[in-house]
């Protein structure tokens, strides 16, 4: 019975989290926590921190990593904000374009390159802000276009925009990794290349496409943001990529590959943003919110370490006893 209760923590503790998060919160900033307002702005604080959580559990499905989604908002952001005098969709439309040439660059170079993932979105991550602050001359975009602003800022009756945005991002994705070869294809890659490969799966083709995806909602992300601001700004998308891979793992996903879950990212990133929402509530100071921020990362990270480490072993042990 323990070991069944025990088991049934570890497979929906992101829920439990988020659940604890929300009662004890509630319970002591109750008369701001649970706030209408309050709880309307944290739906739409997350939203802009969703696509980026979404784009990392896609990487992660397949053995990846992604360090250029931060610098992908940005300069997507400058973008849409750069380009709007042309024409607003017209400039939403390069923006998307860009994440999605980034993360094709990021998949090229990783595929045929046969440069390791932390390595090759490291560069461009790198390259990418060198761009962004050359074309911005390090300085703030200011945007045009007022009604541009009903995509970041605006709501639909008490549901900011955003998050309906995201959320039906978040289902498209969802229905492609269950339901589709394609989907199937990512996981199987992550699990094991070589069987994935040997089972006449392109290996190479399937990674390409997880890293489009990934620069794609690196750069809705921006696009929403930007439409928040109505204006881009250089510090857009700094500490980004970190809490992005803590909401990711934290839902499900692993270093390891095979695994992740987008259902379990919008959670972990809901409890994220709770987390830091109750933590401005009780006063605790910004530098001690960093510092929390890093820990929870170091967390996630090593307690993924040691998953992977025994579902590795287990499925040793598991070859070993068919063998004998």
């Amino acid at each position: 019975m323990i070991r069944k209760i025990f088991h049934f923590i570890l497979q929906q503790n992101i829920i439990i989290l988020f659940l604890s998060l929300f009662i004890v919160f509630g319970i002591f900033k109750g008369d701001l926590f649970l706030n209408g307002i309050n709880l309307h702005n944290i739906a739409r604080q997350i939203s802009f921190d969703i696509p980026l959580a979404l784009a990392l559990t896609t990487v992660l499905i397949v053995g990846g990593i992604d360090l250029s989604i931060g610098s992908v908002l940005s300069m997507s952001a400058a973008l849409t904000m750069g380009i709007q005098p042309t024409g607003t969709y017209f400039a939403v439309l390069i923006a998307l374009l860009f994440g999605i040439l980034i993360g094709f660059l990021n998949g090229i170079l990783i595929t045929k390159g046969k440069v390791v993932p932390f390595i090759t979105t490291l560069g461009t991550m790198t390259l990418v802000k060198g761009i962004m602050l050359t074309y911005t001359k390090q300085l703030s975009i200011a945007g045009k276009d007022e009604s541009f602003t009903f995509w970041g800022d605006g709501s639909i009756g008490v549901v900011p925009t955003p998050i309906i945005v995201v959320l039906i991002v978040a289902l498209i994705l969802y229905i492609v990794l269950k339901y589709t070869k394609f989907g199937r294809n990512l996981y199987a890659i992550g699990g094991n290349p070589e069987s994935a490969y040997i089972a006449g799966i392109d290996v190479e083709k399937n990674k390409v496409f997880a890293f489009m995806i990934s620069g794609f909602l690196a750069a809705l992300s921006g696009v929403l943001l930007a439409s928040r601001l109505n204006s881009s700004t250089t510090q857009l998308g700094l500490d980004s990529t970190n809490w992005a891979i803590a909401a990711a793992i934290m839902g499900g996903a692993s270093m390891a590959g095979g695994r992740g879950k987008v259902f379990g990212t919008v959670i972990g990133v809901a409890s994220l943003g709770i987390l830091i929402n109750g933590m401005n509530l009780i006063g605790v100071f910004t530098y001690y919110q960093i510092g929390i921020r890093a820990l929870i990362l170091i967390i996630v990270v090593a307690v993924d370490a040691v998953t992977a480490t025994r579902i590795r072993e287990n499925l040793q042990l598991q070859a070993y006893g068919k063998r004998d």
